[in-house]
């Protein structure tokens, strides 16, 4: 989600959640998740308007883990972390943010590599059967082409289509890392090993505008961070997901 290549047409086509205005990610084709299935997903929100503008999970009880542009940029006090809900409309649980924490080698410009973040909260979350804390998943952890994935957020129905107070949430697959690569490869865009692919390639099912930071899980594990795509929910460009995997040291130095 190289950029610079592309010219200002290929650049309005292409989906990325909360980078520039026309970035943007939200569940296509999902359905509405049951409250407490999901506990470790949270909306992010501009402070004020309380408009949701990225997701994010619940890592432990002082921290959320979301995508570096969703907060690049941001102030702490500009932002709201609800949580304990499945419909933004009846709101549970808001919390401050106290600190933003950018992985320092994120680079827009460069494929949207290392695109990971940490919000510290004013006040921790408390666990609940509405809120909870997401697995990471183990060193050396592994996924393969065609491992059942999930991804939820509150992000447009369709590209173009309406948002939603509704917490959903699809199955797709882990896309071919090859096929991925070769497919952005052609855009001018790389795909490294630090990120992950997903999509379904018979239906439009996947991420749009505003699930950016969300979970991608697999087995229960939390794999990937909605990051960028062409489109939303494309059958042939998978969404390229960080690879949590990859930064489980950082996540360990950092959210303490």
């Amino acid at each position: 989600m190289a950029l610079k290549i592309l010219s200002l047409l290929s650049l309005l086509t292409f989906c990325h959640a909360g980078v520039l205005p026309f970035f943007d990610s939200r569940i296509v084709n999902g359905e509405d998740a049951k409250l407490g299935e999901i506990p470790y997903q949270v909306s992010l929100q501009n402070k004020g308007s309380s408009s949701h503008f990225c997701g994010g999970s619940i890592l432990n009880d002082n921290y959320v883990i979301t995508a570096a542009h969703c907060v690049q940029g941001k102030s702490g006090s500009s932002i709201q972390v609800v949580a304990a809900t499945i419909n933004l409309s009846v709101p549970q649980s808001q919390h401050d943010v106290a600190k933003i924490i950018v992985h320092p080698r994120y680079n827009s410009a460069d494929s949207w590599i290392n695109d990971i973040a940490l919000l510290k909260v004013k006040t921790p979350f408390k666990k609940s059967v509405y809120v909870g804390h997401v697995p990471l998943p183990p060193k050396g952890h592994a996924v393969k082409a065609n491992d059942i994935a999930i991804v939820s957020g509150w992000g447009r129905l369709w590209q173009g289509g309406p948002t939603t107070t509704k917490l959903q949430r699809v199955n797709i697959v882990i896309a071919d890392q090859d096929y991925c690569k070769y497919k952005y490869n052609n855009m001018g865009l790389n795909v490294y090993p630090t990120q992950v692919c997903a999509y379904d390639p018979s239906i439009q099912k996947g991420s749009c505008h505003g699930d950016s930071g969300g979970p991608l899980t697999v087995g229960g594990k939390l794999v990937g961070l909605v990051s960028w795509a062409n489109g939303c929910a494309s059958t042939t460009y998978p969404t390229v997901y960080t690879r949590v995997v990859s930064y489980l040291d950082w996540i360990a130095d950092n959210a303490i």
